[in-house]
């Protein structure tokens, strides 16, 4: 797949440029929706209660929906201030759910190795670096303000794949998984973590790249 074509297919952040990724929105004909077994509490869910990332400390402030698709509210802890989002949904086919999640097989690009052996695919375009990379059932794309990396284009894309070991993310046993990261914070949730199993998805998203990551990795899906 046309790595820039596949740019192209995201949304447009408040400067312009453009993110990579498909942000998809389930269509209520594919959901799955319980007519019971209501969610009102983080004890019912996968998600973890409290989170320790490298910049900051976040806590799970609510939690809603039912135990086939429901969402966990994050906030920064001391704060009223949400930063992150976990969901969980499942879909009528295991196709429906593949369609969700943003897995990208393969980038065009110029290759790079990372600190730990891995071959990427590194591109520049609108003052931004992407680097992509697959792991496993496990694509990696991490974007970085060109000025922030323009001596090292790796450099981020090292500091997350360190952190994506570290915490074992990409050892969950998963259909098919995607994360999609910034080196800088975000106002909206643009960084994410989604993995499908079967017809289930679950996704995190956030401002923040170490705390989306940190709360996929916790997780217990």
């Amino acid at each position: 797949m046309d790595f820039k074509r596949k740019v192209k297919l995201g949304i447009a952040t408040a400067t312009g440029a453009l993110v990579l990724g498909l942000v998809a929105v389930p269509s209520v004909n594919h959901v799955l929706h319980a007519a019971s077994n209501n969610v009102s509490s983080v004890s019912q869910t996968a998600a973890p209660t409290t989170v320790k990332a490298t910049n900051q400390t976040v806590s799970a402030k609510s939690a809603s929906g039912t135990k086939a698709n429901y969402s966990v509210q994050y906030v920064k802890a001391g704060t009223n201030s949400k930063t992150a989002t976990y969901k969980k949904t499942d879909y009528n086919t295991k196709g429906d759910a593949k369609a969700q999640v943003d897995y990208l097989a393969a980038a065009q690009g110029d290759t790079v190795k990372l600190n730990t052996g891995e071959t990427a695919t590194v591109q520049g375009t609108m003052g931004r670096i992407y680097v992509h990379w697959n792991t496993g059932n496990w694509s990696v794309t991490t974007i970085a303000n060109t000025e922030d990396v323009a001596k090292n284009p790796a450099k981020f894309a090292n500091q997350v794949n360190e952190q994506i070991q570290k915490q074992n993310l990409t050892d969950k046993a998963v259909t098919n998984g995607s994360v999609t990261v910034y080196n800088q914070a975000q106002s909206g949730e643009a960084n994410s973590v989604k993995w499908q199993k079967s017809d289930k998805v679950s996704q995190v998203q956030g401002q923040q790249a170490n705390t989306v990551i940190k709360i996929a990795a916790t997780a217990k899906n």
